[in-house]
């Protein structure tokens, strides 16, 4: 048989046997099955700690008596994700008006949930997003746009982090926290426009084409489209960078919730907090256990016990958890037409 429909035909046994020889898996790979779990259970053991330390029922009365602003979170949340998603549509430029809408809904939903449990969360999220928008302006321009967008948000992480370093010098001068959040936001801005410049570049594109026969001829399309516009892609950047600030209301409305006396400086500072722990725990799912540490240990600086400080970061992973959720169930319970692929995708302009 050599079909579904039946159909007969003769074939060597040795073709067969070689088709039917089972393909090894690449080490990296095999390595990186066995690390996500590690790197999961480090985190729930870290978690688990925490929250002997600082006293269970202490932290169950604070986030209780903090749920009812969780709806408010919920809503800035919603908030973020249309920015991002705004921030992904503005990365395709010209052809941003050949996405559907509801296309591009259900990748930024279905991304959101990638983003907050793969390694390197962003980047898994723009790869999958690329994917599933693909189809309509081909794969060289969505995987352009995915790049531009991963460049993006780093540049709007890296310049909010200036912010939050001045909130943290006010509040605990040249500490340990001000200068991670300056180391974090130079690494990430340079790391952006480092990236861009790869992306612009034909010797990087060329060692790419010499190593995947698949990439070479989508190649030289991705390279024109991420010529077009400035190193630093300023349409997608704000977008990012308003993402970031509706973050910064989120911790604002966090830190009150669980009876923090809260100020701008005090939510910049966890914002500031939450990106170092972010980098930091790139590698454990949801940041769980570290960046609950990072608010426990910064609970003197937020003049409040560790449980309350805790207790933020608590509620964010509960509200994140909603998203993950939404964005797993997405594929499964909306299905879209599959759309024609572009015959030749136009380079995007920024």
């Amino acid at each position: 048989m050599n079909n579904v429909r039946g159909d007969m035909s003769l074939g060597r046994p040795m073709e067969t046997a070689v088709v039917a020889q089972p393909v090894g898996v690449p080490w990296r790979r095999r390595v990186a099955g066995w690390l996500r779990p590690l790197f999961a259970m480090m985190g729930l053991g870290m978690l688990v700690l925490l929250i002997r330390r600082v006293g269970p029922r202490e932290l169950g009365q604070v986030l209780l008596g903090a749920a009812p602003w969780l709806p408010w979170v919920a809503l800035l949340e919603v908030g973020r994700q249309t920015l991002d998603a705004l921030a992904t549509r503005s990365a395709y430029g010209a052809r941003a008006e050949h996405v559907p809408w509801r296309q591009l809904a259900r990748a930024q939903l279905i991304g959101t949930a990638v983003s907050s449990m793969a390694p390197a969360g962003r980047a898994a999220a723009e790869a999958t997003k690329a994917a599933l928008l693909s189809p309509h302006m081909g794969g060289a321009t969505a995987t352009a746009a995915a790049a531009t967008s991963q460049a993006a948000s780093l540049a709007a992480g890296g310049l909010i982090s200036f912010p939050c370093a001045a909130a943290s010098y006010l509040l605990t001068d040249w500490s340990a926290f001000t200068l991670a959040m300056v180391g974090h936001g130079v690494l990430l801005v340079g790391a952006s426009a480092g990236m861009r410049a790869c992306m612009r570049a034909r010797r990087p594109c060329s060692w790419l084409a010499r190593r995947s026969q698949r990439m070479a001829r989508h190649t030289e399309q991705f390279r024109e489209t991420a010529c077009h516009g400035a190193l630093l892609p300023w349409g997608p950047m704000l977008a990012f960078l308003c993402s970031r600030g509706l973050q910064v209301a989120q911790y604002a409305v966090l830190t009150h919730a669980v009876g923090i006396d809260t100020s701008v400086v005090q939510a910049l500072f966890s914002q500031g907090l939450y990106l170092c722990a972010l980098a930091v725990g790139s590698l454990v799912p949801g940041q769980v256990g570290v960046s609950d540490g990072a608010f426990a240990l910064a609970a003197g600086v937020l003049d409040t016990t560790a449980a309350r400080a805790m207790s933020v970061a608590l509620l964010n992973h509960l509200v994140q958890l909603v998203f993950v959720a939404a964005g797993a169930l997405t594929p499964l319970v909306w299905r879209l037409p599959a759309a024609p692929r572009p015959a030749s995708p136009a380079p995007v302009y920024r």
